[in-house]
């Protein structure tokens, strides 16, 4: 397995990238995963009660993901390519254990949760697919191995399993907490009709 996972590190692993290269695998490796809590706030502020339910569903998850990733690392130290000398590395990144991959971990649990929703399973499908060059850039920069990334889908798909049984506890609960502080913040927002009371 070990053999397969470097062969494959290598095949997408940038040797001699040119600078366009580097910037865009810059972009995709660090900060389109910003998109992803992003979705989650702007649509917050359009969605009704299950909407809102759907998208702290798939925020649950999410920690969740980050909480398993911590202790899969933990439990489990495997080294990055760059810290094994292997490939090339084109950003800068601790040497902390690459699997499973964090960035990955995160955006695939935040669908898996969405994905729960049926209203919002396209929109889970479409951010899934969004996910597929941050997990490419990653590799490709040096950061990490293919299988952290097969890793990350796995911790994301447990962390959507673990979470499913707190939609109709711990989220409908955070949802009645979130929304008068929500109200009172965007106040005027809501009086203008631009949000959603």
């Amino acid at each position: 397995m070990e053999t397969l996972n470097d062969t494959l590190f290598l095949w997408i692993n940038g040797a001699a990238p040119s600078a366009a290269a580097l910037l865009l695998g810059r972009f995709l490796a660090n900060d389109l995963i910003y998109l992803f809590p992003l979705y989650l706030a702007l649509n917050w502020l359009r969605a009704d009660t299950a909407g809102r339910e759907a998208l702290l569903q798939a925020a649950v998850s999410a920690a969740i993901a980050m909480l398993l990733s911590w202790a899969i690392s933990k439990a489990w130290f495997h080294p990055r390519p760059f810290v094994v000398g292997l490939g090339h590395l084109h950003m800068h990144h601790a040497p902390t254990a690459s699997f499973p991959s964090n960035h990955l971990s995160f955006v695939w649990a935040v669908c898996a949760g969405l994905a729960l929703h049926p209203a919002r399973r396209t929109a889970a499908l479409i951010l899934a697919l969004i996910g597929l060059p941050i997990a490419w850039a990653r590799i490709y920069m040096g950061v990490h191995f293919p299988l952290d990334m097969a890793g990350a889908m796995l911790t994301a798909l447990a962390a959507a399993g673990i979470g499913l049984p707190l939609r109709g506890t711990l989220v409908p609960a955070l949802r009645r907490c979130l929304e008068p502080a929500y109200r009172l913040i965007f106040a005027w927002p809501i009086r203008l009709g631009w949000a959603r009371a």
